[in-house]
């Protein structure tokens, strides 16, 4: 039996590999692997604060990335944080929708709250709200 050539719709050659039985019966090359986790060692964390810069821009990264590094929150419970989540006087953070939408409360030092300050003080300039 002749093979056909496989064309897309300009007429030109496709690869085998795009057609949805070309791994068909095949295991995945990563079947079984197991991958340590890596996350960014301190020095490196202190580097990314250090080039964000001191414009507003940078004190708002260097705000998230010390919320999302001391109090351990995942991105979306980070970004979903309002003024009235912070509570500095005890130390913490109200996250009212994490995983499994969870309500839980999670505490940061006093380190990460200074790097918080410089933001706090020019979101007092910025509208109401996200």
């Amino acid at each position: 039996m002749e093979s056909v050539p496989l064309l897309d719709c300009a007429g030109r050659h496709r690869s085998p590999a795009t057609t949805s039985s070309f791994h068909e019966g095949l295991p995945p090359r990563n079947k079984g692997l197991r991958y340590p986790p890596d996350p960014p060692t301190v020095e490196e964390i202190v580097a990314v604060m250090r080039a964000a810069g001191d414009s507003a821009e940078g004190v708002r990264l260097r705000s998230i990335i010390v919320v999302l590094w001391r109090a351990g929150l995942r991105i979306s419970e980070a970004l979903a944080l309002s003024e009235t989540d912070l509570d500095p006087v005890r130390g913490s953070l109200l996250v009212r929708h994490g995983k499994g939408d969870k309500r839980r409360e999670v505490g940061m030092d006093r380190w990460a709250w200074s790097h918080m300050d410089p933001w706090l003080e020019l979101r007092k300039d910025l509208p109401v709200g996200r």
